[in-house]
């Protein structure tokens, strides 16, 4: 049991050799590395590579195009004059190359609103890269601060355990001079085994957090990870200001509205596909063909060819005006899909406003009720000394001390994550 107590106390002195992590630094490394914001910033550049005038239909287009044929049928052919030509497998050559170029001038304005259109989707991709990396920093914050809270707690239940190895101490000796029984050692290595199962477990859930934090920051789960002793005291935030910045700068109201205006272009862009259509042509080309039979032996040209040519859609099975159709109600949608993040992102935060007050007040509470407990403690432990408590009575106190200090950890942590919450909601967070 001796040898129990001093493990106890060996790891409650054990100083890790991992360097300092602060919280701001966890999120740097995890903007860096994480694989989800990487994923998200690719995705973020393939829109911007898709917006160009080219994708839009603004451009003209350049191609070169050639062909060689061979026929050897067989070929009867009948003049006017009488005259009969018939030639078993005629040779028949045709080469053919051009350079072509085509540019669509005016489509209803079509092209400019696609234009319009990938500008509004490379402003998504950039919001959904925020997202992810708000997302991000949230959850890294969110398992830096409870692995510190799970340290706290297991310096705090340690603590317990070391007044249960001196309360186990003490009936040890009560017994040998007679003023104590069996039963009370017993007792009291009962409660010195429950207190070091609870370290036990509090360890297991330090490792899972810390392997999650790891795992956010993008490197090896079992990298050492130290952390600040102390959760910070949350920040003093003004809900007027929390709102308005959030109603400017939150991503998802934001990506709500650049939807929108995304749909409402693919209706403009559609509408452009009911309008004539202009095109100009160019071509520089080069023939030559030679036959067996016929007028002519070989023929050849090259040069250029150029005009213009317009189309004026009448009827294609309806298909246009349906496609309107339902890009209206796409529209129609979105504005509704960003009404709708609008009246969360109120809730939201009239929830996480809740949250950040009531453990400010939970906090301020708990610091009194811990100050109490710990007085409580010390003289309920110097009376057992003196015997003047039972060892029930000095357990419950133990245990009383422990809890608030568990219950002080729980608040501090929820006010710091209410603030944090805050800060993403406002879009202010990183």
């Amino acid at each position: 049991m001796r040898t129990l107590f001093a493990f106890w106390f060996l790891g409650a002195t054990t100083v890790s050799t991992a360097q300092l992590l602060s919280a701001e630094e966890a999120v740097r490394i995890a903007i860096e590395q994480n694989h989800g914001i990487r994923l998200a910033k690719l995705d973020a550049r393939t829109s911007e590579l898709m917006n160009t005038a080219g994708n839009a239909g603004m451009l003209p287009t350049v191609d070169a195009v050639g062909s060689y044929a061979i026929d050897n049928s067989s070929t009867k052919q009948t003049f006017f004059s009488g005259d009969v030509r018939n030639a078993d497998n005629a040779d028949q050559r045709v080469l053919d190359g051009a350079v072509q170029l085509n540019w669509t001038v005016f489509d209803g304005l079509a092209m400019w609103a696609a234009k319009d259109r990938l500008e509004a989707l490379e402003g998504i991709g950039q919001t959904r890269l925020r997202q992810q990396v708000e997302a991000t920093a949230y959850d890294v914050l969110a398992k830096y601060y409870q692995l510190v809270q799970l340290r706290k707690a297991i310096g705090t239940q340690q603590e317990g355990a070391r007044i249960s190895g001196e309360r186990l101490r003490i009936a040890e000796a009560g017994q040998r001079i007679g003023s104590a029984s069996g039963l009370q050692v017993v007792q009291a290595r009962l409660d010195l085994s429950t207190d070091s199962a609870a370290v036990l477990d509090l360890r297991v859930q330090e490792a899972t957090v810390a392997a999650r934090l790891n795992a956010l920051l993008g490197r090896d789960p079992a990298t050492p990870v130290e952390v600040a002793p102390e959760i910070p005291a949350a920040g003093t935030l003004d809900l007027a200001q929390v709102r308005q910045a959030a109603r400017n700068a939150n991503s998802t109201v934001q990506q709500a509205r650049q939807q929108a205006i995304a749909a409402d272009l693919s209706v403009k862009e559609l509408r452009g596909v009911l309008m004539p259509k202009l095109d100009l042509y160019a071509n520089y080309g080069y023939t030559k063909s030679t036959s067996a039979v016929g007028l002519l032996q070989s023929s050849q040209s090259i040069g250029p060819d150029y005009g213009a040519r317009i189309s004026v859609p009448l009827f294609h099975g309806g298909q246009a005006g349906r496609a309107l159709q339902v890009a209206k109600l796409a529209r129609e949608q979105a504005g509704l899909t960003t009404q709708q993040a609008e009246l969360d992102l109120e809730e939201s935060i009239l929830n996480a406003w809740t949250a950040y007050t009531t453990a400010a007040q939970r906090t301020a509470l708990e610091e009194q009720n811990l100050a109490g407990a710990r007085t409580q403690t010390d003289v309920a432990l110097e009376s057992y000394r003196l015997g003047a408590v039972t060892a029930v009575e000095l357990r419950d106190v133990q245990l009383g001390l422990i809890a608030a200090e568990q219950r002080l950890l729980v608040a501090r942590y929820e006010a710091k994550m209410a603030e944090t919450r805050l800060k993403w909601l406002a879009g202010t967070l990183v």
